[in-house]
């Protein structure tokens, strides 16, 4: 019988925490882009270019990419501490964009 040591049980709790809020900050995120991008839309297109903040874009484009990376990695963390304590492991879910 394999005895699971209670850190790793801790970690794998943790891990999972780490991703939700990790997650909930992607999610805030893309709801500032996409309120950037319905603010454009609502403008004359001559308003478009000389409005559109594009640097605040271009920050938040950034900011997802690395945090995608970061979630990226807290998955395969978790899911190495749920092999090793029996643990559900986290699976992702391709998503087809419309």
């Amino acid at each position: 019988m394999m005895t699971v040591d209670q850190d790793t049980i801790y970690q794998y709790l943790d891990g999972r925490e780490l991703l939700h809020t990790t997650l909930m900050e992607r999610e805030q995120l893309l709801q500032e882009l996409e309120k950037l991008v319905k603010a454009s839309q609502e403008m004359r297109c001559s308003e478009k270019v000389a409005r559109f903040p594009l640097m605040r874009a271009q920050t938040l484009l950034f900011e997802l990419s690395v945090i995608s990376e970061y979630i990226d990695s807290v998955i395969f963390e978790i899911n190495c501490y749920a092999e090793r304590c029996g643990k559900p492991r986290v699976q992702v879910i391709e998503m087809q964009l419309q």
